[in-house]
This record gives structure tokens, sequence and C-alpha cells, in this order.
């Protein structure tokens, strides 16, 4: 070979050698959902990537995910390794490349977890991203007295599809599981909500109200309940959402009381989520990751799945219809005034739950006396509470068969 081929070909191996190994993925985003009582990690990629787990409690208790070598993208800064702060059960994490091939992403725990599901998704709407999801729930300590050993659990994506979910999202129950019913006290903490002329706030007549249903229907040993606030605290709607989201709720009730510049309006109204409020569902839904169990199961085309999505949210909203539609005669029987045209429709953010039936209850107006005196008085209260159980043991008489494959 002559000297001047040689030296030409010197000169452009790099170039060659960059055109025969394919381009690097690139790790572009990583955001953390939820809170205690579950994390949702969300790992943004240019390209569908392959991927495995691994999670030990052996003393540092952490959560790794192994990719292919990928670019580091993190905070709009490029870099070889990094760290940062993590959120919910997450403590930190760290990513670096682990050989010539690898590379690995490390989150440092708060608290024993375990991964419930891992799974990849392709591009949905205008977000150009495919996504890696890990959702992790804290270890009861009784699960902590059982060795455990360190598992691995190898989740791939295909150039063209994202992998299979490591498992359902929701686990498989018995059809006579007792109901969640989340019971969202309305405003709080620096939000007084609306206020009577005198003084009465808002925010503790929704909490003791809140407090009373949950006690009726605790007491029916029929059903599970949770509040999204137990005590005067200030929690963004957001947040109501997502706890209820967490949780596993069946159905979502958010209470309030009315008021308006008509002092003689009073009565309770009651809302579900209106035909403007889907296009704000949607936005809200994408931007927080909220991704339904339907779209996690990457063996059907996306366009299935998208379709599948769109059904659940339309059922949701039938479900919440159909709940308000029990729910409004039930007070009636309860002796608790309405408004002539009780089922009202509007895009409350409390409502966007894609696939959760939500209603918001309005009380009655608190610049009404009638109304006022009404709700604080203990046995309108306890008649309020009544109505609300007999409404539900309706719905879930007649949704049994829905509740059962969730």
């Amino acid at each position: 070979m002559s000297r001047w081929l040689l030296t030409a070909l010197l000169l452009l191996w790099p170039a060659l050698t960059a055109l025969a190994e394919p381009t690097s993925s690139r790790i572009t985003g990583l955001r953390f959902g939820g809170g205690q009582s579950q994390t949702r990690i969300v790992i943004d990629s240019d390209k569908p990537l392959t991927f495995k787990t691994f999670s030990s409690q052996d003393g540092g208790e952490r959560i790794v995910v192994d990719l292919p070598k990928v670019r580091w993208s993190l905070g709009g800064l490029t870099a070889e390794s990094g760290r940062g702060d993590g959120e919910g059960l997450v403590q930190a994490y760290r990513y670096a490349h682990n050989s010539s091939t690898s590379s690995r992403l490390t989150f440092e725990l708060k608290a024993p977890a375990r991964l419930a599901r891992s799974f990849a998704l392709p591009p949905a709407g205008d977000d150009p991203h495919y996504r890696i999801v890990l959702d992790l729930r804290p270890i009861e300590p009784s699960a902590l007295s059982a060795p455990v050993a360190a598992k691995s659990s190898p989740e791939r994506a295909s150039p063209v599809r994202a992998a299979p979910p490591a498992a359902t999202p929701r686990p498989a129950i018995d059809p006579a599981r007792r109901p969640l019913i989340v019971i969202d006290p309305g405003h709080g903490g620096r939000d007084p909500g609306a206020v009577s002329s005198s003084g009465l706030r808002e925010k503790d007549v929704t909490l003791e109200i809140a407090r009373l249903i949950k006690d009726e229907l605790m007491a029916s040993g029929r059903y599970r309940v949770a509040l999204t606030r137990t005590r005067d605290e200030f929690i963004e709607l957001e947040t109501r959402v997502e706890r209820a989201r967490n949780l596993g709720a069946d159905l979502f009730i958010s209470l309030h009381a009315d008021a308006g510049s008509n002092s003689s309006v009073r009565g309770a109204s009651v809302y579900t989520l209106s035909a403007e409020g889907e296009k704000r569902a949607e936005e809200v839904r994408h931007r927080n990751d909220w991704i339904l169990d339907v779209e996690t199961d990457s063996s059907r085309p996306r366009e299935v799945n998208d379709i599948l999505a769109d059904l659940v949210q339309r059922e949701t909203k039938n479900q919440s219809s159909r709940f308000a539609q029990m729910l409004i005669p039930a007070l009636s029987e309860a002796g608790w005034p309405a408004l002539a045209n009780t089922h009202r429709k509007r895009g409350f953010f409390v409502l966007l739950n894609p696939d959760v039936p939500a209603v918001l209850l309005e009380m009655g107006f608190m610049t009404h006396p009638a109304d006022e005196a009404m709700l604080v008085s203990d046995a309108r209260r306890a008649r309020l509470a009544g109505g609300v159980l007999a409404a539900i043991d309706v719905f879930f008489s007649r949704e049994a068969p829905l509740l059962a494959e969730r």
C-alpha cells in the first residue's frame, strides 16, 4: 500500500468509524411524580431503549436501571456522569457509563421500596420522546422480616414498539372487594374558600362533613375511605387528583360550599366533567404522565391502545354522570335542598382524573342563611352523609362488574 494512501486512510479513520458505529440514544429527561405512597419515575429518550432493572434491599436500598451506552443530557447539560435529588420515595439518583457498551442509572431510596411495575412507551401526542416508566411502592415493615434476594428483571423495547409491562397496573381482585372512596374536602390552609357573613369558612365545613361521611361509609363495612386532607392545610388541586390515583380510588367526591352575589339563591348542585373539560383532561394527563392501564400493553399497536384509552376516559365520564344521577335523588330523599338545575358540567381540575369517576358536590350556599344553618347542623349533616352513602350503595351495586375488572 502506498504511503500516501495509508496516510489518507489514517486521516479518514475517525470519520469512517463514526459512520460504522450506530448513533447512541440520548437520555433527555428524568422526572418524578406521586409521593410516599407511590413514586413514578419517567425517563425520556430520543430513541427506544432496551433496559434491565435490579432492586436491592441489602442495607443500601436502591433501584438500578441498566441501559445500552447512552448520551446523558439531563437538565440541559451533556455529561459523562452526574447526580441529582429525588422526590417521593427516591432520595437521590446518579448516572454514569457502566462499561464501554453500557450505562447505568441508580436511584437511592429513602426507605425500602419495591419496583411495582416497569414498562416502556412510545411517543404520545405532541411529545416526541420515548419513555421508560418505573413505579415504586413502599415495602411494609412486616415484609422486611423475611430475607429479600436481589432481583433482576429484564425489560426490552423493540425499535418499533415499547416493552410489555412487568406486572399489571392493578392487581387481580376479588369481585367482592371493598371499593375505595376518596373524599376531597375543598380548600384549606391559606385558602379558606367561601366565607359567610358570620365568618363561617368553607374549608372548615368541608373538612368536618368529609370526616362525617368517612365515618358513615366506614361504619357500613362496605367501603374503604381516604381523605385528600385530614387537617387544615393547603393542597394543590393537582396533588389532590394525584393522591386519588396513587391510592387506586374507585370513586372521587370533592366537597365544596358555594357563594353567590344573590343572597336568595340556595341549594346543592353536583358537577361532572364538561366537553371543554375533556380537552383539558387530555392535556393534564400527558403533562403528568398519567398512564392508563390499557396503554401499558405494547403487544397491541399504538393506534389500538389510543382507541382503548379514549374508551376508558369516555366510560369514566359516563360513570361520573351515572353517579351524579344517583346522588341527586339520594340528597332529595335526605331532605337536602338543591338547585333546580342540579346536575351541572364544568372543567374543574378535581374532575380531570381520566380513569376514576369523579363528582364535585356543592353542598349549598354560604351566602344563604338557611343553607349556612344547615351546613353547621349536626342533624342535617348526618342526613347529608346518609344520602351520600345511599347513592354510593346504589352506584356500586350497579357498577360491581366493572369494579371487579379493575
